[in-house]
């Protein structure tokens, strides 16, 4: 074979005229001048596509053979492939139409590597090769994409990885000579068409050749166009034959239709996502009867993603207990559709290109529930505090199942965005964090749109005029309430009139509620002035914040920090530690609590429960630098990462493990004590209902059943 020669275009051509010019056209329009096109008449009764070649002009050699009489596709290759030797030849069924540069990009996929046979294309209609859901034939472009763009669009993508496949598919294909050379033409057993091409590639594939994908070619394939009602009957018998001579071929086929971690389905995910827009679900299973950072979090990230992309849908998934309130609130943009969850070990469906879990996950279940229904699974880090805390556990082993939950977590997941570098820096630190996987960071927002709420006093606060000092948060140890107190017996002994509120839930382990007792124990006289509130709605922090003289944040490990630019966006300046990602987040020109001598932040909280101009610069300080972190940028961060997740090779970690037990398969008490409390409404709700009560509560006949699924918790609560 002439290395310099350039393979040879063949169009067989038999009826269908308007498809045969409009691929023809199309291949005048995008093969360069200099190739040779061969028109295979196969001696169709319709003659006009050939009558009117008469009065076509081209700068194309264009050669028409004649054959004898019709011989089929089969005898009208293999003809071809006499005639064009010493080519290579490259085969266009006539329902075809090609797209810009496919002749170059299918010769230099050949070229890539000498033991390639034969190069096969994308398409929307071509079994294994179709696009844009896998292994499902279109019969158009989906989005309604002009064939030109589709093409463009999937060859400005690719990274012309050239997958292996098992077989070339016949829609459009190029056919090395050396093939031809070593095993001859097409099997003319299998008559006038189907399966030949199956046949011809596993002679190759027994001989060591290699049959492949041209990644960066799409064509679009009408299908079928050509072929009579007879001639689709033979493909059960032709493919029954293939079986019987190959028998490893129905599983090789298998395969590499449904592998998802094949550089197949990587190229095949990478090109779809050119035609259409990924299917995005976010887990909102934190969405329940409270309302905290995690759910802010989620909240706000919706919200500003459905805003980002108005084009998008995106799903939330909720628990079948989460208020229908809520949902309806997290749900309020045209483009964000609830979807319940009734029990995530039940749920096996796959039906999302992407799974967004903006938090930690909490149980080797709900990874592997994420990692079934998504092609691709990305989780958010908040921090990696209980990660390095034993404190916060009943037992060293439920500590240690933690950290091999959150190692598997993001060993395992296809993208992680982390809130602050702070917090990327620690997974770096820790050893989970892996370099084949994207990670970005991603920034809270600040700038809340939080379902509307009115403030309202907490009960239990003294309704006098003393200046308030809050502090807010979990009583965990590393919030350092003690050292508040610490600081306001300093700030009584010098005569500061102010009052100290906590306001937080109570921790279940690793809570400082020990040494603050002994504290207050030791100094009775300061009891009077601090007030513990224990946990409040959104409304009543709301209001704490709006009076508090002073918001006080003597923390000691967060991954990013909220509370500081909350109290400023209130007007109300904050004390803060830089510590771990406040040193990152916070403004440089601001006081804070670089020690935790509390005579010398004493004199710090002095100068700013006053009106002075320290409390003013403070606070907007901190208003200037909140600029700096929206929720609409966050949505622009995740988004990106979306984008570039969507485009990815699929973590083969999860192939690994799958169905299968788990290393360290331990229930998480959070996740155990969820279905307890499920399993606990369940038994409330089955007496409520034999006792006649659920109708009346939730309505008679005709009520929705979601509507009934989801006040069933309120329910439980009455009955309770």
């Amino acid at each position: 074979m002439n290395a310099n020669a350039r393979a040879v275009v063949v169009l067989p051509v038999y009826n269908a005229p308007d498809e045969t010019r409009e691929c023809f056209e199309s291949i005048l329009r995008h093969t360069p001048v200099d190739v040779a096109i061969l028109l295979v008449d196969d001696r169709g009764p319709d003659r006009s596509f050939f009558d009117s070649l008469a009065s076509r002009s081209t700068n194309h050699r264009v050669t028409v053979l004649e054959m004898p009489s019709n011989e089929g596709f089969v005898g009208a290759c293999n003809a071809s492939f006499a005639a064009t030797a010493p080519h290579d030849v490259i085969v266009v069924n006539s329902d075809v139409v090609v797209g810009p540069e496919w002749y170059e990009r299918m010769c230099d996929a050949a070229a890539s590597s000498t033991d390639i046979a034969t190069v096969s294309v994308f398409t929307n209609n071509g079994t294994i090769l179709s696009l844009p859901h896998r292994n499902m034939p279109w019969p158009d472009i989906v989005g309604g994409l002009e064939v030109d763009e589709a093409a463009r669009r999937v060859a400005a993508a690719s990274l012309r990885t050239r997958p292996t496949i098992p077989t070339a598919v016949g829609h459009c294909f190029l056919v090395k000579r050396a093939a031809l050379d070593l095993v001859g033409g097409f099997d003319p057993a299998f008559g006038k068409g189907y399966g030949e091409e199956v046949d011809f590639s596993q002679r190759l594939i027994r001989l060591g050749l290699r049959h492949v994908v041209a990644d960066d070619v799409f064509v679009f394939h009408k299908g079928s166009a050509s072929f009579t009602d007879a001639a689709r009957d033979r493909k059960a018998a032709n493919d029954a034959e293939v079986d019987r001579r190959y028998p490893w071929y129905p599983g090789m086929t298998s395969r590499a239709a449904s592998d998802p971690h094949s550089p197949l389905a990587a190229a095949i995910n990478r090109a779809s996502m050119q035609l259409r827009k990924p299917s995005i679900a976010v887990d909102g299973h934190c969405f329940g009867w409270s309302w905290a950072g995690t759910q802010r979090l989620t909240f706000e990230l919706i919200q500003a993603m459905a805003e980002a992309r108005p084009d998008h849908q995106f799903t939330v998934l909720f628990s079948e207990h989460a208020p229908t309130s809520i949902v309806d609130q997290v749900c309020k943009a045209s483009n964000v559709s609830p979807e319940i969850v009734t029990n995530i070990m039940k749920d096996r469906r796959y039906r999302f290109d992407v799974i967004i879990r903006p938090h930690q996950v909490n149980s080797h279940e709900e990874l592997r529930w994420m990692k079934r229904i998504a092609g691709r699974c990305i989780v958010g880090q908040l921090d990696f505090i209980a990660h390095h805390n034993p404190a916060y556990f009943a037992s060293d082993h439920e500590w240690l199942s933690m950290r091999e939950l959150t190692r598997l977590t993001l060993g395992s997941a296809d993208g992680v965005f982390a809130i602050s570098r702070h917090v990327l820096d620690d997974a770096r630190r820790s050893g989970v964090l892996d370099q084949r996987i994207p990670w970005r960071v991603t920034h809270m927002g600040v700038d809340h749109r939080t379902p509307d709420v009115s403030p309202r006093r907490p009960a239990g606060l003294p309704d006098d005029d003393t200046p308030i000092i809050s502090l807010l948060g979990v009583d965990y140890l590393h919030k350092n309430r003690p050292f508040a107190i610490s600081l306001l017996i300093e700030l009584a002994e010098r005569g500061v009139a102010c009052r100290l509120v906590l306001a937080g839930p109570t921790a279940a382990h690793g809570t400082s509620a020990t040494e603050e007792a002994r504290l207050l124990s030791a100094h009775p006289e300061i009891g009077e002035r601090v007030v513990n509130l224990g946990a409040l709605d959104e409304s009543e922090k709301d209001w704490l914040v709006r009076n508090s003289a002073l918001v006080l944040y003597p923390t000691l490990a967060e991954g990013f920090g909220l509370v500081p630019f909350e109290a400023a966006l209130a007007g109300v300046p904050c004390l803060s530690t830089r510590m771990a990602s406040l040193d990152e987040v916070l403004p440089h020109d601001i006081p804070t609590i670089d020690t935790f001598d509390p005579s010398e932040v004493a004199l710090q909280v002095e100068s700013l429960l006053g009106d002075s101009p320290a409390r003013t610069n403070l606070v907007n300080s901190l208003r200037r630098r909140a600029g700096d972190f929206t929720w609409q940028r966050a949505a622009a961060e995740t988004l990106a990462l979306v984008d570039e997740v969507a485009m990815s090779a699929r973590n083969p970690l999860d192939a690994l493990w799958g169905e299968a037990p788990v290393p360290s398969q331990i229930h998480s008490a959070d996740y155990v004590e969820r279905e307890q409390r499920a399993a606990r409404i369940g038994q409330r709700v089955a007496s409520a209902n034999r006792a006649g009560i659920l109708r009346l509560l939730v309505g008679g006949p005709g009520s929705r059943r979601r509507q009934l699924v989801k006040r069933v918790p309120f329910v439980a609560r009455r009955l309770g």
